[in-house]
């Protein structure tokens, strides 16, 4: 469980003071996709929306599953299930817009040529979908109505030694009480402190881990350990 304030107290309310919390994003991503951003040929995602964050921010990447499954040899680890997991992160430094353009109001123009004169004004878009690796067809197909596109740059890309589970990962921070599944986050602003020191305490929301992947991406905490 990504975790905060692990060496305050069940008690403390300095724990408001002494907390870092940052926000992240959990993205799902097809298991072809991942595989090349894990070999490095992809390194710009595109998405219809993007969070309300500034830049730098963590970006935890989950393979969507598949009925096929992927399966990876690691160094170490031997034969390891990816699909259906969190199986990395990277940090985006950068979002660039791709807004709709031409005569067909679409994206096509992004596949012209660097080389050709006159392109010099869209070079971002041209080369950001270069880097995304998606082909036209598939890209007009997935921007349908979408006014603009969001061109996300990945960076410092760390590929798990094990995949991690989704229910590590949580909305507003889940941490357990002695290893219960009562939270103890007094940081969270759901959480609701107990009447007495004989109840525990309770959660606005009732609960907050992530237990569905997100369709495209979701908000979720980065805490320190």
């Amino acid at each position: 469980m990504i975790t905060c304030c692990l060496n305050c107290t069940s008690r403390h309310q300095a724990c408001h003071d002494t907390c870092e919390k940052y926000k992240a994003v959990l993205i799902s991503i097809r298991p072809d996709w991942c595989k090349k951003i894990l070999r490095r040929e992809k390194t710009v995602e595109v998405r219809k929306t993007r969070p309300k964050l500034e830049t730098p921010f963590k970006v935890y990447i989950y393979c969507t599953k598949t009925a096929e499954g992927w399966l990876r040899t690691a160094p170490v680890q031997g034969l390891q299930r990816m699909d259906g997991l969190v199986i990395g992160e990277f940090i985006c430094y950068e979002i660039d817009t791709i807004r709709r353009m031409g005569i067909d109001n679409n994206f096509d123009y992004c596949y012209l040529s660097l080389n050709e004169f006159g392109n010099d004004d869209i070079a971002i878009e041209i080369r950001d979908i270069k880097k995304s690796r998606i082909p036209k067809s598939e890209l007009n197909s997935y921007a349908k109505s979408a006014p603009e596109l969001f061109a996300w740059h990945i960076s410092d890309m760390k590929v798990y030694d094990a995949p991690r589970s989704l229910d590590e990962f949580s909305r507003f921070g889940f941490w357990g009480i002695n290893g219960t599944g009562v939270c103890g986050n007094y940081c969270c602003e759901n959480y609701e402190p107990p009447d007495s020191c004989m109840t525990p305490p309770t959660c606005k929301i009732n609960g907050c881990s992530v237990y569905r992947p997100p369709q495209s991406w979701c908000y979720v905490e980065d805490f320190c350990e």
